[in-house]
């Protein structure tokens, strides 16, 4: 099965062409029936690439939960508001999820995750993979921020932003704010009929998504790896993560070359006019130094990144 990463870049990248193709694009006023069709193929795609974002939270987390349940450590000394969620906290989303299934699917899957619920209590605990971000239908800022919290991230979503600016994906603007107008964009253009999205703000979301997928991974792919590690001061005292403990590299297409950067750095670290070589050494090197990878294509668009904790 792909990742929640390799869907999610397919679905965001597909999303950048399509709102380049004519069919979406308005004409002249006269060709009334195209721009009609154009606005309704805009307001898809609106609700399409939101859907997307929210699909990426919800299945990273639940790949979290199975990085998470591989700890050597006690249930008893993994983050608090996470063996709240684990637990308790968790029986709205069995809840809301049983509502969705099939009577007779119902009592295999409640036993599944009450299996999970229970064994917190043993040595060899699995975590339920609907822990976070499946007790209701559409995700929020509050539940991206909460998914964070429970890992120890102090203020998510100023830290989330902090990395994207780092990374040259948004400037200073919230990225709590960007994901709340991105939603009430996506509730208009499927709730209502006149609604017309712009091209120009789907093309925007493009990056906004991936600005927000790569933060959030970032920091919940770090806090699993002090986890994973038994990290005493990130463990047992208390030490929060924040955006400064991201340290990053990024290969981008400037000049005609491949250039890899380190950090903020505006000097290329290394230059190539392949590809896959320079790919495949910073890969190396971010591995060695435990960074976050960001590749970006010809164009400036994100093709992938690594987390390499």
């Amino acid at each position: 099965m792909p990742s929640a990463k390799t869907d999610f870049i397919e679905r965001i990248r597909c999303l950048d062409a399509s709102i380049e193709t004519d069919a979406v694009q308005n004409r002249a006023l006269t060709e009334r029936e195209h721009n009609s069709i154009a606005r309704m193929l805009r307001n898809g795609l609106a609700v399409v690439s939101f859907a997307s974002l929210e699909d990426y939270i919800k299945k990273r987390s639940s790949e979290a939960m199975e990085e998470v349940s591989r700890c050597t450590i006690a249930f008893a000394e993994l983050p608090e508001k996470l063996q709240r969620a684990a637990t308790y906290e968790v029986l709205s989303a069995l809840n809301y999820q049983l509502s969705l299934l099939d009577k007779d699917d119902r009592p295999a899957y409640i036993q599944d995750h009450a299996l999970k619920i229970s064994s917190t209590a043993t040595p060899n605990y699995e975590l339920s993979s609907h822990t976070f971000a499946h007790s209701q239908a559409n995700i929020s800022n509050t539940i991206i921020g909460d998914i964070l919290k429970s890992f120890n991230v102090e203020d998510p979503w100023r830290q989330m932003s902090q990395i994207s600016s780092n990374l040259g994906l948004t400037a200073t603007l919230s990225l709590a704010e960007i994901f709340k107008s991105a939603s009430l964009r996506r509730h208009k253009a499927a709730h209502v009929a006149g609604a017309d999205t712009p091209p120009t703000d789907i093309k925007q979301f493009v990056k906004e998504a991936f600005a927000i997928a790569i933060s959030f991974d970032a920091l919940l792919s770090k806090a699993i790896h002090k986890l994973l590690e038994n990290d005493d001061d990130f463990v047992r005292n208390g030490v929060k993560l924040n955006a400064n403990d991201i340290e990053f590299r990024t290969i981008k297409f400037v000049d005609n070359k491949w250039k890899e950067y380190r950090g903020s750095s505006v000097r290329a670290f290394r230059t190539s006019n392949d590809f896959d070589l320079i790919s495949r050494e910073a890969r190396r090197r971010a591995n060695l130094s435990k960074e976050l990878l960001v590749e970006f294509d010809e164009t400036g668009l994100v093709r992938g990144w690594e987390c390499q904790y």
